[in-house]
């Protein structure tokens, strides 16, 4: 029976995103939030069942949060911050997830299809529905003269669905047949300015480019099971386990009651189909002396773990590789759709000032250059992880039973790096937007530019210095998508007891008052809005229809009291008055107080007798830019920083 094949139609958008999994529609929200029309296309007609990704971590609970997604998220999954390390049925308990430097001092287990089901309801809220079906056939950069588009085919069966018998499993192998026998196509070329590749480790649009996927697959056979168990072992953390054949098995809770088992099964037959049978005996190896009694299955498999990383995150900077897509490791730490989530995360408000032409294209090319070293770190990290509790070489079976052996011990004196599984440790090096300042001295690492937005406490202050009795975290002010967030430090410049010709130690850095900083806060604001902002130069009608409004610039005043003044506390809110701060709405400059001094801390800035400091903060919460001070010339330091990022005439 022939083929049928419809014409081929035409079609435009700014952006194209294939694949919508939980990093592709991530993507498409925040580009809707920030105005840009774009299209979500994915070959499959249904949401998968499989439970598949289960942890989300406390960067990414973060980001959720400043962009206005965490509470859907919270009341869903289920937070877990320790290990359950299990070594010959003798319990130790692991806080291995727990850190002190965020909000989410845990990981979030959730599984992926509720993950991507919130993100789909998300996007459909906003008026964006996924065009299910559309499988992608080919994609090349077009230029003609100056000008460059992708232009990308898509079609999709009439009836039934795209998958073919003859497709290999095998990551890496991307095979597209022309047509199948007796299928009803209909086809479309879509032109479009970008294209964001969330298609997975399979990814047909890396293909298509020719982008190298280079890595390893590892010999390790990992089962994955997801059901109803029974046994003597507790498991509400993560739990680890070792028995007395030295093998580990890592269980983790889900949301029904049921849990994830991860086991290695290396001596499996990769020609012959896992049974139950066959993984109830590896399990109850793993657990012995422990009793592990599989009582229902909802989900058997396994695989071979890939460590891979494409060549390049981009094509011609006009195709974008993004999570799976990009780079793919093994399960254990729990991160790869953390990664995904936190690219789309950096690439798309890159992308929305780029297409609003408030900046230049070369902004794109930050992208890899930040998220390429990242996705490496992350790969040695999970294989390193994986090799400790799966390798079956004889030095790192060793390694595993001294650990477990003495894991009880080893608690007590071993402390974890705070933020390293959670990725709060992530840093973006120097680059157009990560600046350091052109003569001031560089500070200390943990302030430099690039790090991570560090949060903390502040307190409301109110007209005649009263304290409004409301205590806000910063990262409930930084929200997003698409605003760059200005943090003016204060130092005790605004301390009523404080003169300013009396203070000492500012290395001739212009201090500053009430009176200048408002009229400093003000003046900028009004003259970068009136130069750069969403919506006044493309995608007008598009960006009128928002429900929200997002400015792009937005200033936070943080004020502190030295110890000498205030004490370990603070607790005389009368020694610091700035009414005419206080009054102001949020994001215009408005007067938060550091009592605890916290943040001055978290920032490298110093409290008493000091000259303040400035910072912006990135729309994806990292630090782009820092200078010491708070008076005219500091203002005119960050002035000169957007400009550096902004098209002066877009």
């Amino acid at each position: 029976m022939a083929t049928i094949q419809h014409p081929t139609k035409s079609t435009e958008i700014p952006v194209l995103i294939s694949g919508a999994g939980p990093v592709g529609t991530m993507a498409a929200i925040m580009l809707t939030r920030l105005g840009i029309p774009c299209r979500l296309i994915e070959r499959e007609r249904t949401v998968s069942t499989m439970s598949k990704a289960l942890s989300m971590h406390a960067r990414t609970l973060e980001i959720l949060e400043q962009t206005g997604l965490i509470d859907r998220f919270l009341i869903e999954g289920h937070p877990i911050s320790h290990f359950n390390i299990y070594f010959n049925g003798v319990l130790s308990v692991f806080p291995g997830l727990v850190n002190s430097i965020s909000h989410y001092n845990y990981a979030l287990f959730l599984e992926q299809i509720k993950t991507t089901s919130i993100l789909h309801e998300e996007l459909e809220s906003r008026g964006v529905k996924i065009d299910r079906g559309w499988e992608l056939m080919d994609t090349k950069v077009v230029k003609e003269g100056e000008k460059s588009w992708v232009e990308t085919t898509i079609r999709r069966a009439l009836d039934g669905d795209n998958i073919r018998a003859t497709e290999s499993k095998v990551l890496g192998v991307v095979e597209l047949d022309a047509e199948q026998a007796g299928k009803e196509y209909e086809s479309e070329v879509i032109r479009s300015e970008y294209l964001i590749a969330a298609d997975g480790g399979k990814s047909v649009v890396r293909h298509k480019v020719h982008i190298r996927f280079p890595g390893r697959t590892l010999e390790n056979n990992v089962i994955l099971f997801d059901g109803n168990v029974e046994t003597d072992l507790d498991l509400s953390n993560i739990t680890v386990i070792n028995g007395r054949n030295n093998q580990t098995m890592n269980v983790f809770p889900l949301s029904d009651g049921q849990v994830r088992v991860m086991v290695d099964g290396s001596d499996l037959d990769p020609t012959q189909e896992l049974t139950e049978e066959a993984f109830q005996k590896i399990a109850q190896a793993a657990a012995t002396p422990a009793k592990f009694l599989v009582k229902s299955t909802s989900w058997l498999t396994f695989y071979k773990v890939n460590e891979r990383q494409a060549a390049s995150f981009s094509y011609k900077n006009r195709v974008f590789l993004a999570g799976d897509a990009a780079h793919v490791h093994s399960p254990a730490g729990g991160q790869g759709m953390n990664l995904g989530l936190q690219d789309a995360y950096n690439l798309t408000w890159k992308m929305a000032l780029v297409l609003n032409r408030l900046a230049d294209p070369k902004l794109l090319e930050t992208y890899e250059n930040e998220r390429a070293p990242v996705a490496s770190n992350v790969i040695k990290m999970s294989a390193a992880m994986f090799a400790t509790g799966f390798s079956r070489q004889l030095m790192r079976r060793i390694v595993r039973k001294a650990i477990t052996s003495f894991a009880s011990v080893l608690i007590r004196f071993v402390r974890v790096p705070s933020g390293t599984v959670s990725m709060l440790t992530i840093r973006y090096y120097e680059n157009m937007i990560n600046q350091h300042h052109k003569t001031q001295a560089v500070p200390a690492e943990e302030f430099q530019v690039g790090q991570r937005a560090h949060d903390g406490p502040l307190v409301r202050v109110l007209a005649g210095g009263q304290q409004s009795g409301e205590t806000i975290r910063l990262h409930q002010l930084i929200t997003g998508p698409g605003t760059f967030h200005i943090l003016v430090f204060t130092s005790d410049m605004l301390s009523v007891t404080t003169s300013i010709s009396k203070k000492t130690g500012s290395h001739h850095i212009a201090l500053t008052n009430e009176t200048q900083l408002k009229k400093d806060i003000e003046h900028r604001l009004q003259e970068w809005r009136a130069k750069w902002a969403f919506g006044t130069h493309r995608f007008q009608q598009e960006q009128a229809q928002l429900k929200e409004k997002r400015p792009l610039f937005s200033v936070h005043v943080i004020g502190a009291l030295s110890e000498t003044l205030s004490g370990p506390q603070f607790v005389d809110p009368s020694k610091i008055k700035a009414d005419s701060l206080s009054s102001k709405e949020e994001g215009e400059g408005r007067l938060y107080f550091d009592d605890s001094r916290t943040l001055h801390e978290r920032y490298g800035v110093p409290v008493k007798a000091g000259p303040g400091a400035i910072v912006v903060i990135r729309p994806d919460s990292h630090v782009g830019y820092r200078v010491q001070g708070a008076g005219e010339q500091a203002w005119q330091d960050v002035d000169e920083y957007l400009h550096s990022i902004f098209n002066t005439r877009p």
